[in-house]
């Protein structure tokens, strides 16, 4: 059932404020990490995702295969990933994270989930409820869309 469309008008306004708020409120290990958004990407892709070839970041971080071998180059050099040949098909390389890489990545993660942490301190228990509520029927809806990539 489709929200009808006031009620979408006034939920995206709230999204939009919400992410206007937020972008004020980022924690301060991630402006202090002197990466690009496509580096920092590409570290979240492999973060969340595991080991992926160039193509497979360059579709996601949307850019070209030279431009993504510029970025995973740059990563390595400040041994952020490392780099292997597939096992499976040795003409791919897999790019993973190395552990300097994944204790980054994981700082920012946990940075992030103290802020939220700390926000959801400030709130009521009822105002928890709805959060909780929220939370939950909106991530039932993103499993429902996991097939689904949003081209913009």
């Amino acid at each position: 059932m489709a929200p009808d469309g006031e009620r979408k008008k006034r939920i995206l306004s709230l999204a939009e404020d919400v992410f206007k708020v937020a972008r004020n409120q980022v924690p301060r290990d991630w402006a202090r990490t002197n990466l690009t958004m496509p580096q920092l990407k590409v570290l979240l892709s492999i973060f969340v995702e595991g080991s992926r070839p160039c193509s497979s970041l360059a579709q996601t971080v949307s850019v070209s295969l030279p431009t993504m071998n510029g970025i995973l180059h740059r990563l390595k050099e400040r041994g952020l990933i490392a780099r292997q040949p597939d096992s499976q098909d040795r003409r791919r390389v897999l790019n993973s994270l190395s552990p300097r890489g994944h204790e980054l990545v994981k700082g920012l993660w946990v940075s992030g989930l103290d802020w939220l942490s700390e926000l959801l301190d400030r709130m009521s228990n009822a105002e928890l409820e709805n959060v909780e509520q929220a939370l939950t029927i909106l991530a039932r809806a993103l499993r429902r869309e996991e097939q689904y990539v949003w081209t913009g």
